[in-house]
């Protein structure tokens, strides 16, 4: 059957780490490397919902808990209010915070289960030999390991080791803003303003601080990189009243804003090939909408580390057990999360922005609860 003693995670995200902590606390031998230097954290903030507290829920003691998301049009008047169907007596709908809190909090459960953890190193070569995976590092060391885990990343190397170029990340036309701010108190959980010809929207991540986001066509290819951040994101805030209008007038050239394009992938099962295999953003991104993509990175990884380590068949065959599991779950936020994108981005005109409120005041809470059902489910 092959037992699994020894695995090498690669990359050091959301899906790394709890891949790296679940293997180890069940007793195997981890190493994982980053390519970074250092844990140089990018982002803003994250909404972690019920099904990702259920894997790691620690970060209740850190984060903003929230049960209910709430939609407006662009001056903040109310469309609808939607109360999550997700969660439970242990656990709320939503937990949100700071990419760096996440990671601190990851990244310190690994070192505590014992994970080896190498920065500046990567995978020079794979060779899968049947019962091992002997690799060589980009600091010239070979390596041999039962089973080699690819979590790093939309770029990720480990895919082109599987598939190629054959599928790989494409540009949405639609890219992302964010920036933190203080929190207002109104603000009391997940909230979206539906604008013509973009969105944007907040989520706490603390009692005085929240971050602002904003989703519009962008060029793709678009690098905004030494140009005037603080500047384009106020004439792109400027259709937005309430709150917004404030934090707009508040940026100056200090400010730290992060633009990132929106660049959807999923990656058709089998995740694996011999004892190679893939989770988190090196096997499907999405669109932001549903917050699922530290989450479903984070049960891939949980997941992973269970089906590899029952050891009833081949493990080859415990691996396309795993994907078999995962695909369904992420194609469905993957689809879902992208018609909701599609959806809001064609409000182009006053007339479409009130066809939008007539619909989304009679289904939305109805079409989200849905979803919730869904992913509040057992994985």
């Amino acid at each position: 059957m092959g037992d699994i003693r020894r695995v090498l995670v690669v990359g050091g995200g959301v899906g790394g780490l709890t891949a790296a902590a679940t293997f180890a606390r069940r007793g195997v031998e981890v190493v994982l490397i980053e390519r970074r230097p250092s844990f140089d954290i990018p982002g803003v903030g994250l909404g972690q919902p019920a099904n990702a507290l259920r894997v790691y829920d620690q970060i209740l003691a850190t984060g903003f808990s929230y049960r209910s998301m709430w939609l407006f049009d662009h001056n903040r008047q109310l469309i609808v209010e939607h109360k999550f169907l997700m969660g439970d007596d242990r656990v709320p709908a939503f937990c949100a915070l700071s990419r760096l809190q996440l990671h601190e909090i990851l990244l310190g459960a690994a070192e505590r289960a014992g994970v080896q953890v190498r920065l500046g190193v990567t995978v020079s070569e794979i060779h899968d030999g049947g019962s091992r995976v002997n690799v060589r590092l980009s600091n010239g060391e070979d390596d041999s390991f039962d089973l080699l885990a690819g979590f790093d990343g939309i770029r990720s190397t480990t895919r082109l080791h599987l598939v190629g170029t054959a599928f790989a990340p494409r540009p949405s036309g639609y890219g992302a803003w964010r920036v933190q701010a203080p929190r207002p108190d109104q603000v009391r959980g997940m909230e979206f303003l539906q604008g013509i010809g973009s969105k944007t929207g907040a989520m706490p991540l603390g009692d005085n601080v929240m971050y602002l986001f904003h989703i519009r066509p962008e060029a793709p290819g678009a690098d905004f990189t030494g140009q005037d951040l603080a500047g384009l994101f106020k004439e792109r805030l400027a259709p937005y009243g309430g709150y917004v209008t404030d934090i707009a007038a508040s940026l100056t050239p200090a400010s730290d804003i992060v633009y990132s394009p929106i660049e959807p992938l999923m990656l058709p099962w089998p995740w694996s090939r011999g004892r190679v295999v893939i989770g988190g953003d090196a096997a499907h991104t999405f669109a932001p909408h549903l917050t699922q993509g530290a989450a479903m990175a984070a049960e891939d990884a949980f997941v992973l580390a269970r089906e590899a380590l029952d050891d009833d068949l081949p493990v080859e065959a415990r691996l396309m057990r795993y994907s078999m599991k995962r695909y369904p779950r992420c194609a469905f936020v993957y689809t879902f999360s992208g018609q909701w994108l599609h959806d809001e981005q064609s409000v182009r005109s006053a007339a479409d922005l009130e066809a939008a409120r007539a619909e989304l005041t009679l289904n939305a809470s109805a079409r989200i609860g849905a979803s919730d059902r869904i992913l509040n489910g057992p994985i």
